[in-house]
């Protein structure tokens, strides 16, 4: 049985769908303003882990994460780098697609843009106004949210404690109420607009969600997920204009990643604290960056520096070297005559079965992907001691052990490029090695040699920097 922790109700909770075995789930993408940094990933890497665990469960996931084109920070890259929304909204989108694909983050069922769905914004508006529920002033609609009775409801806060906190223009004198929230913004200098029956503007961004959610979903849907950050007041704005168009709950499980922090503080665009992707990955595989990321519970806050995810590539490249070694021993097992079972065959059997239980285990308790690793690093030992020990190497357990390690792959979105994968370990080994040959020949003031191996290291992508203390290395960006 699989539980969830549920943000709208604070608790562990039975999953249940409304269909069964279906799972209609929208998550808040990126603003494609700028290059994914790490805080991005980690919420497309924990979100896109539990599509994957659904799946290896027998759910169908239809699962809608948007990118938002249209906003004030978009708005602001725009006028900033004088160039059109439109222009700025696709260089980034396809750097997004770009850096998601390398971290083996898989597309969503749709990824629908917001421009794309102004029309439908509208009429999600003038339908709120009709119910009384949103007003126009000035040219801008505003949501009332003294008229939901349930405002606050997400964030676990009461309307009079949230009149400021977090709410947009509150002096706005166009405003009946602070707290009220725009879904329609009228045309001002530098923006982009468009018609609309209260005059010429563009959408408020948290209706941008709801109305997309609702288009590819339906009214009510099975999960609803995105940063931590979004809790209030995007999610619970959300919330409000949905469930009052249509009388239904809007989303069933609410589910919030903790934040990456660097020095103690959120790691983000506007701290400007932020690591991006493709400079991570220049150092680090992709698959040390998602283990990085899975090595914590998706709702707990991770620090990140240096050590940190060195520590993760030793990791992963670790586990990378007895998956290898079983795979090899598994495609070898063809040409290897059937042995009957030994006890040490009969303890990896069993290990198997309990590995397996004890992943799922750790999964189905709110997709606990830290205690889930614990399972697979000790199914590794157990996999190696058994590859040193055993005399033999029986058939159908090793093709077993291989097949549970597929599974975990799988789940987890590691070593997706198996056949290319090398080893970090082993390009550090030749690369300081080569470092050490390097330094004999500078000793020996044989500057020929010494230039050849840095220029024939750059010629290959990487890059070397002579520092008092020692020699540096880094990967760099191939062209």
């Amino acid at each position: 049985m699989i539980k969830i922790y549920n943000t709208l109700t604070r608790q562990l909770e039975e999953f249940k769908t409304i269909e069964p075995k279906v799972v209609k789930w929208y998550n808040c993408g990126p603003t494609v303003n700028g290059l994914m940094h790490l805080g991005h990933s980690r919420s497309a890497i924990a979100f896109d882990t539990i599509r994957r665990y659904l799946e290896y469960r027998d759910y169908k996931v239809e699962y809608i994460m948007n990118f938002t084109d249209i906003e004030d920070r978009m708005i602001e890259v725009s006028n900033s780098e004088k160039r059109d929304v439109l222009e700025v909204a696709e260089e980034y989108l396809r750097y997004f697609r770009r850096d998601m694909s390398s971290l083996k983050i898989r597309d969503g069922t749709v990824n629908p843009r917001a421009m794309l769905h102004i029309n439908h914004m509208i009429e999600f508006t003038r339908k709120l106004i009709e119910k009384g529920f949103a007003y126009e002033s000035g040219g801008d609609v505003y949501f009332d949210v003294r008229k939901f009775d349930g405002y606050g409801k997400l964030s676990n806060q009461k309307l009079e404690n949230i009149l400021q906190e977090g709410t947009e223009d509150a002096e706005n004198p166009n405003k009946r109420f602070p707290a009220d929230f725009a879904l329609w913004k009228s045309k001002k200098p530098g923006e982009p607009y468009w018609p609309s029956p209260w005059g010429e503007g563009r959408i408020g961004w948290h209706l941008e969600c709801s109305t997309m959610a609702m288009f590819y979903l339906g009214d009510t849907i099975d999960i609803h997920s995105g940063g931590q950050d979004l809790i209030f007041p995007h999610h619970e704005n959300e919330i409000a204009q949905s469930e009052s168009l249509t009388g239904k709950t809007f989303a069933r499980y609410w589910l919030h990643n903790g934040y990456v922090n660097i020095d103690q503080e959120k790691m983000s665009k506007s701290l400007g604290n932020y690591v991006n992707i493709v400079d991570l990955l220049k150092y680090y595989t992709a698959d040390a960056v998602r283990l990085f990321v899975l090595q914590t519970h998706y709702r707990s806050p991770i620090t990140f520096n240096e050590d940190s995810i060195d520590q993760a590539q030793i990791t992963v490249n670790r586990l990378f070297d007895v998956v290898l070694l079983t795979k090899n021993y598994a495609d070898e097992t063809n040409e290897i005559k059937e042995t009957k079972f030994s006890d040490l065959d009969k303890e990896l059997s069993e290990n198997i079965k309990n590995a397996r239980k004890d992943f799922i285990e750790a999964m189905d308790e709110d997709f606990n992907t830290s205690n889930g690793l614990a399972v697979i690093f000790k199914y590794s030992n157990d996999v190696n001691d058994y590859l040193r020990k055993a005399e033999n190497i029986n058939v159908s357990v090793i093709k077993e052990a291989d097949s549970l390690f597929n599974e975990f792959r799988t789940v987890l979105g590691l070593f997706e490029d198996f056949n290319s994968y090398l080893s970090l370990d082993t390009v550090e080994k030749l690369i300081k090695l080569l470092i050490e040959i390097r330094g004999e020949f500078r000793k020996e003031k044989n500057w020929e040699m010494s230039d050849k191996i840095r220029d024939d290291l750059k010629n290959a992508g990487i890059s070397l920097e002579d520092t008092p203390k020692r020699i540096l290395w880094k990967l760099t960006e191939q062209k």
